[in-house]
């Protein structure tokens, strides 16, 4: 990725001369959309077989996929829902092991890369990532990315625990590797790649804008759960559709970016891009711009990821050349429209467990909304009360940033029932 000259510098910590295409793959999360992607990518590379696969509660997803790839091991992480069908999917599928729950799930992945898995792709939603992929770094595994909040919980002990398996190991072989699978994210990795880090002068994240682009701030408080979950154009779970119309996911990429690139946040900005052709751009110091772009659709970074270094041989059926593509514009970010982008980029600003505290905080917020307990414009007011209660601490160790977490989680609840109360 990086020449000799700046080799030590932007992304070193993705350790990528390490990496190799993918042929026995962990999927975590594989009923999402990322996780869907993945799978119908792999069902034409006869090269890729997924030996392990998690879900959350889709036993129907576990079903297909058991009907279609020999996967030796599955987990479902939900444990009352393991614990209602594991008989059942026991007796369909005597030549699979099942495992339950968060351990579960880890106890997967350690038999897996004991019997030779080479890559995580870790697509699973929320923090609940974090100890596969502390798991898999551990392990010395290629980890595909697509958690961005992974990175944003506990960045710092991620960073800091790279570090010392790259700096502890005679043999970098034995080092971790990481690719980004987000959009954005695996957009600036292919941008970087041949780039000394003095000609770079932005690194710039484009977004949809969102449901709300066009609409004016005093109708937002109006908004509807069917209408904040209308993404213009991606197709996309969710928690992730809530963050993106509030545009706190391309402040939770930002942070996201700032750890994996090793990039100061002077150097990170995000504009609104209404089609998603255009992935990341990097500004160089002549004032030049350097852009990815595709259609939008996740198979894309999913491919991509998996295949590094070598390439993905065929184009994707609906890749469509640039001639037939909409005029690409950009405009600004509108601070007054998205307060909870400006929340995570303070977060992010800040350090410590700052972010940790923000992401947990917006994990219960969107779910709060989801289930029609708090109104879309009252996201943003509820992470920034709990990041005003929180004492935000620097630290590298890990317990640390998942206490934050749960403390967050704890005072976001709080803060709901308070507000029901005075009500």
């Amino acid at each position: 990725m990086r020449t000799e000259a700046n080799k030590a510098g932007i992304g070193n910590l993705l350790n990528v001369e390490r990496a190799r295409p993918t042929r026995s793959l962990i999927l975590l999360g594989a009923s999402g959309s990322v996780g869907s992607s993945c799978l119908r990518f792999i069902e034409n590379q006869s090269d890729i077989r997924p030996v392990a696969v998690s879900v959350h509660r889709n036993v129907e997803c576990v079903r297909a996929i058991l009907n279609r790839h020999r996967t030796r091991r599955v987990c479902i992480s939900c444990e009352q829902t393991y614990r209602e069908s594991a008989g059942d999917l026991r007796s369909r599928y005597p030549d699979t092991l099942f495992y339950g729950g968060p351990e579960g799930m880890l106890d997967m992945i350690a038999a897996a890369h004991a019997d030779g898995a080479d890559t995580v792709l870790t697509a699973v939603v929320g923090a609940a990532g974090i100890r596969a992929t502390i798991l898999a770094l551990n392990l010395g595994l290629k980890i595909a990315l697509a958690n961005k909040e992974t990175m944003v919980t506990a960045g710092p002990a991620i960073a800091n625990l790279i570090r010392s398996k790259l700096s502890d190991s005679a043999d970098p072989t034995g080092a971790p590797v990481i690719l980004p699978v987000d959009s954005e994210h695996n957009a600036v990795f292919q941008l970087l790649a041949g780039l000394r880090d003095d000609h770079i002068r932005r690194v710039i994240l484009t977004a949809s804008g969102g449901p709300f682009r066009d609409r004016p701030v005093e109708e937002l408080p109006f908004v509807t759960r069917e209408e904040v979950l209308n993404h213009p154009t991606w197709s996309m779970g969710a928690k992730i559709t809530v963050d993106s119309a509030g545009m706190i996911n391309k402040g939770l990429e930002i942070i996201e970016a700032h750890y994996l690139f090793s990039l100061p946040y002077d150097q990170l900005d995000v504009l609104i891009h209404r089609h998603s052709l255009i992935h990341a751009m990097i500004e160089t110091r002549d004032g030049a711009y350097l852009m990815s772009g595709s259609r939008p659709h996740m198979v894309f970074p999913i491919a991509h990821a998996l295949m590094y270094p070598e390439p993905v041989t065929n184009a994707h059926s609906f890749a469509g050349p640039p001639q037939q593509w909409p005029s690409i514009e950009f405009d600004a970010v509108a601070s007054d429209k998205y307060p909870g982008y400006r929340l995570c980029v303070a977060a992010g600003r800040r350090g410590g467990t700052a972010p940790a505290i923000l992401n947990a905080a917006n994990e219960v917020a969107v779910e709060l909304f989801l289930n029609g307990e708090l109104r879309f414009v009252d996201i943003p007011v509820l992470i920034e009360s709990v990041l005003e209660q929180s004492t935000i601490v620097d630290e590298q160790d890990l317990e640390v940033f998942l206490a934050a977490d749960q403390e967050a989680r704890e005072r976001a609840a709080v803060g709901l029932a308070a507000a029901r109360g005075a009500g």
